[in-house]
């Protein structure tokens, strides 16, 4: 497959039409869980307070568990192909992090975040190198930030996720299991952004 070419958007409004749509046609922006009915609800409530939930910093996020913890500092970007006449929306990828006292990024993350980055494309895109470009795109504000390294998870199954990985530098770490999320084992990958 060619290169694909991605632009990533801060949620906002020119771009809530096609982020409504998909989440309507039973896409979620959480591999973890679904979360389309309740960003549905939250949307049709106040499209305006969705929107700065989404790039605002601080407050609580609900886990697959329905339990709540502080929402560590991110970037949430949706994810528009570029290379189509139409622009579409593909899809979104976020990039978490953990601070020092002093507001410094580090790369521990807390038992319940599995890696730095997440990523989900609408089916009707998989497959055409969108996941892999949105990737290499987010890489570039991870390095802004000041992180040396990213740790990105999949499952050992999906071989897609795999792939772009490595694609973007992704080096094996290891394999392990998380307990919170269940029995099913996992790899652990790291890219590094230093030169």
């Amino acid at each position: 497959m060619s290169d694909r070419i991605v632009s990533l958007h801060a949620p906002g409004r020119d771009v809530l039409p096609a982020y409504i749509r998909a989440l309507e046609a039973g896409w979620s922006p959480n591999t973890m869980r679904n979360v389309a009915p309740e960003q549905l609800a939250a949307i049709a409530a106040d499209p305006d307070a969705f929107l700065s939930g989404l790039i605002g910093r601080g407050g609580k996020i609900r886990l697959h568990d329905g339990s709540e913890v502080a929402r560590l500092p991110d970037i949430i970007r949706w994810v528009i192909a570029v290379d189509q006449p139409e622009r579409p929306f593909v899809g979104s990828i976020n990039l978490r992090w953990q601070e020092d006292d002093a507001g410094r990024p580090v790369t521990d993350l807390p038992p319940h975040v599995l890696g730095h980055v997440g990523y989900t494309i609408l089916p009707n895109h998989a497959g055409n190198g969108y996941a892999s470009a949105a990737l290499a795109a987010v890489l570039a504000e991870a390095r802004a930030i000041g992180l040396p390294f990213l740790k990105i998870t999949c499952d050992t199954r999906n071989l897609a996720s795999r792939r772009i990985i490595e694609k973007n530098g992704g080096r094996f770490v290891e394999s392990f299991v998380a307990p919170f999320y269940g029995p099913e084992e996992r790899l652990m990958y790291r890219i590094d952004l230093e030169s």
